[in-house]
């Protein structure tokens, strides 16, 4: 039972103990709780009958595939070679194929059809860190036919740290205690783990629609460094504990729209990052989702956290963000964050639908300033759970306190069963202080959680302007509605939030906000 006031014990206890659980121990685990996958799960509404057409049609099977054999890569692949030559279709009927790392190339159509599958296999070998399908500088791709790409997701983690999900929310509202309560439910990466079902790379003119990728266990569309990636009516369907398993990864691309897509992870839903680690190298702009539903036990749709390299002109609008059937529910809706020396600006959010998600709004500026304590190989041990050599893919200065967040313009968002304030933080780091700048939000109609908050006041809220940024990173804050830090130039017009059952936290509170 969580108690409804933390005492200075309790408080000097997270200070001095409260480190992230992480399991780095122990075999895979490859039971499947009631309630990892999401009990809503509308397929039929994103994914309709389609006949493959055309006269280059290759059919894996004519190329020796078998739904028996242990990898039909090779066969997949030698499909692959023959369409690239005439602009063809690389049919995939009759039932799943396991394979190891399938390579397309340009002008290729990858036709999955309704009911059969490309699968990972249950050891992860054989991928070299490329994943089930892997693409790299081609241009004219298609992915479709409204069948799936499944990851098996669940063979590539340890065993959580409790024995079922939990479904029922607490008494009591205590972010501190949600926090240890989401991560106990996390499948942390096993090291078998191979990558993730699809990733693109240097790629342009890209097209994915009435597809489905099912069960990831990373990443599961990766976008990298590509231009001009159209995607709609495409369904993300995983294990909502398995670590590092999100749903869109747009890393370092331009021009990407996405359009009606479902989605239900484990990790951030839609992402956008640009950082050095990831192999990008320049600013990317121009991304736009529209009509999406999210079910994610992290953030539904996040800017950041890994970004060096600047982000512009991002539009979200008409989506629904949302968390069902576990607890805790979704750390953020909307998450706006440069961590590492990127500028993201022109950000445009509008039309929302939130439930259970507990943070509607976190628009954060911090300087963690990552590129100079990782390389690309580091960066993804430290997700492994393994301990990371020392290094660093630019210099400390590189990148050090450039950062900024600014025009930021969110409009119509009711969130219902809210549990945290919308939190719009710069920081202060010694004598340096950043700000976020120019926010407007308007129409913005807060519905907080029913449940009575644990009473926690504290007589200072740190920066943690060099960690991790997260919404559930700032814990128990004094405000309902409202807390910002550091910020120049926020605009509030029409914010409306009900009163939470707790009666010690202000409305909006305000520091260092010009």
């Amino acid at each position: 039972m969580i108690k409804d006031k933390r005492t200075h014990s309790d408080k000097l206890k997270t200070l001095l103990f409260g480190k992230d659980l992480r399991i780095t121990k122990g075999d895979v685990f490859s039971q499947v709780y009631e309630y990892d996958f999401s009990s809503y799960y509308p397929e039929d509404e994103y994914i309709h009958p389609q006949e493959v057409t055309g006269e280059n049609i290759f059919d894996i099977r004519s190329f020796g595939a078998n739904t028996e054999f242990q990898d039909n890569a090779e066969f997949i692949n030698k499909a692959v070679d023959a369409a690239s030559k005439c602009g063809g279709v690389v049919l995939v009927s009759g039932g799943d194929f396991v394979t190891t790392t399938v390579l397309l190339k340009s002008n290729v159509t990858l036709f999955i059809e309704k009911g059969s599958a490309l699968c990972a296999n249950k050891t992860g070998e054989g991928y070299g860190g490329k994943g089930i399908v892997y693409a790299q500088n081609a241009d004219n791709i298609t992915l479709t036919g409204g069948g799936k790409i499944k990851g098996n997701g669940e063979y590539f983690g340890r065993k959580p740290l409790l024995d079922s999900n939990m479904t029922e929310h607490p008494e009591v509202i205590d972010v501190v205690q949600m926090r240890r309560d989401a991560r106990a439910q996390i499948r942390f990466a096993h090291p078998s783990k191979y990558g993730g079902p699809l990733y693109l790379k240097d790629c342009t003119n890209v097209k994915a629609y009435n597809f489905i990728i099912e069960n990831a266990a990373s990443w599961s569309f990766r976008i990298e460094s590509c231009n001009n990636v159209d995607i709609s009516d495409f369904i993300i369907n995983n294990n909502r504990h398995v670590a590092n398993a999100d749903g869109f990864d747009i890393v370092g691309s331009s021009n990407v729209a996405i359009d009606h897509c479902f989605v239900s992870t484990a990790d951030d839903g839609i992402c956008i990052k640009n950082a050095i680690w990831l192999g990008s190298n320049s600013a990317m702009e121009n991304i736009t989702v529209k009509n999406c539903e999210v079910i994610s036990a992290a953030n539904s749709f996040k800017i950041g956290t890994e970004t060096t390299f600047d982000i512009s002109n991002v539009t979200v609008e008409d989506c629904s963000f949302f968390m069902n059937d576990i607890y805790p529910g979704t750390v953020s809706g909307i998450a706006v964050e440069s961590a590492d020396g990127s500028v993201v600006k022109d950000v445009f959010v509008k039309n929302i639908k939130m439930n259970r998600v507990t943070c509607p709004i976190f628009i954060r500026l911090c300087n963690r300033n990552r590129a100079a304590v990782v390389t690309a190989d580091s960066a993804n041990a430290v997700e492994q759970g393994r301990k990371a050599e020392k290094g660093s893919c630019a210099s400390q200065d590189r990148f050090d306190g450039l950062g900024e967040v600014k025009n930021i313009y969110i409009e119509n968002v009711l969130a219902e069963d809210a549990e945290i304030p919308v939190i719009v933080a710069g920081y202060r780091q010694g004598k340096k202080i950043k700000r976020v700048e120019n926010v407007t939000l308007k129409n913005i109609d807060m519905r907080y959680a029913p449940y009575k908050e644990v009473y926690d006041k504290r007589r200072f809220i740190p920066e943690y302007y060099d960690v991790y940024p997260e919404s559930w990173r700032f814990r128990n804050l004094p405000a309902y509605g409202i807390w910002a830090r550091h910020v120049k130039g926020m605009k509030l017009l029409d914010f409306n939030c009900t009163t939470p059952k707790s009666t010690w936290k202000e409305k909006i509170i305000t520091e260092d906000v010009i």
